[in-house]
């Protein structure tokens, strides 16, 4: 049995998002593993992926803040393998933080979370930009009394890593990402808008002021469905598809499955739904489109923004995956390739997978040996 860990949450207090509302009582979920050493010099803060949560190893079965989306499937740690002692997030030489993102439903301070009129926020919770996540996780560290750390971050926590490097490039020290680019593509911007507009036209939305007890399930679940096809290798889906078409969950009322990828995918959106809220999901795929680089550095272009992490020597360590249909290994390859071309020192390495996007989830062991060589140099 994994070893139980317990969330703990940070209050932020009154907090100013980027689009100039102030909310008040903010707060972080975030748990930790290791120890800080005396001087503080060992810390990793660990970024999750678009509908992850700040749960990233151990067992945890009990989060009394995100209610009934709390599923089973939460309650083992998303990256077991990859943290602990031994393991490249070695807990026995870093202390590794990991912090649910704003907006989400997983303990930090969201759409579900309860405003001073005694209801939830709903669709008044301010929609959140990378910006937003970089200084309220910045604020965690500093109540720690952490001033330099180094940042993991997979899938949009490597977008997310590149913000907090470039907001405070002086404080980070080494940045590994996995599975993410500097920008979203065009197709990611149009998926975006696919999966609100499929949470929207479910009239269970309500204008994002709908009961917790009767939420839109249908529009989350279609929304799923439309971006879990960017996260597994779409030439292999047949055969991981679950054998057997059925419509348990009554999501359809005229049409029969008929192939069972039609199956699987409506299983996958099904079970999403129960474990995230509309709102918070269309914040946390809304920050994801519009992420802009240069916008956050204050800087023209990409290229001026890269260059102030050659500036502050901060050292990168960049890994695509060959069947990702989310993040082409092409689009990250460029990436790292402009990384270099403004003197960052930016290691690249494609890892083989049949697994698509989801392969730094499913099978971290491709990732272990080369995460462990560079953060132990």
């Amino acid at each position: 049995m994994p070893q139980t860990v317990r969330t703990q949450i940070f209050p932020l207090g009154d907090f100013t998002f980027e689009d100039g509302q102030t909310l008040p009582d903010i707060r972080l979920a975030y748990e930790t593993y290791g120890t800080l050493n005396e001087d503080k010099s060992n810390a990793i803060l660990l970024f999750h992926a678009l509908t992850g949560s700040h749960h990233a190893h151990g067992y945890n079965d009990c989060l009394p803040e995100a209610g009934d989306f709390w599923q089973p499937e939460n309650y083992e740690g998303w990256w077991d393998l990859m943290i602990g002692p031994g393991k490249p997030l070695d807990t026995d030489r870093y202390f590794i933080i990991c912090i649910n993102f704003l907006g989400s439903c997983y303990g930090s301070s969201g759409p579900t979370s309860i405003a001073p009129d005694g209801e939830p926020w709903g669709s008044r919770f301010p929609l959140v930009t990378a910006n937003d996540q970089s200084r309220a996780q910045i604020k965690l560290l500093d109540a720690m009394g952490i001033d330099r750390f180094a940042i993991v971050g997979p899938s949009i926590g490597g977008m997310l890593s590149l913000a907090t490097t470039s907001m405070f490039p002086e404080r980070i020290k080494s940045v590994i990402i996995i599975g993410a680019s500097c920008n979203p593509s065009i197709e990611h911007k149009l998926s975006v808008f696919e999966q609100i507009l499929a949470i929207e036209l479910d009239d269970k939305y309500r204008a994002g002021r709908y009961p917790l007890s009767d939420p839109p399930n249908r529009g989350v679940a279609l929304a799923r469905i439309i971006c879990h096809k960017l996260f597994v290798y779409q030439r292999g889906l047949e055969k991981r598809a679950r054998k057997g078409i059925c419509d348990r969950k009554g999501m359809l009322t005229w049409y029969t499955p008929t192939r069972n990828t039609e199956s699987y995918m409506l299983h996958q959106g099904t079970k999403f739904a129960k474990r995230f809220d509309a709102n918070a999901y269309i914040r946390i795929v809304n920050m994801w489109a519009s992420f802009d680089l240069p916008a956050l550095s204050g800087m023209p272009d990409l290229d001026s923004a890269f260059r102030i992490y050659a500036e502050h020597g901060i050292p990168f360590m960049i890994f695509s995956i060959d069947t990702d249909c989310c993040f082409t290994a092409r689009n990250i390859s460029v990436f790292a390739r402009r990384l270099r071309k403004n003197g960052v020192q930016a290691r690249y390495k494609c890892i083989h997978s049949v697994k698509g996007h989801d392969s730094f989830l499913l099978e971290p062991e491709l990732y272990q040996a080369d995460i462990a060589a560079y953060l132990h140099n």
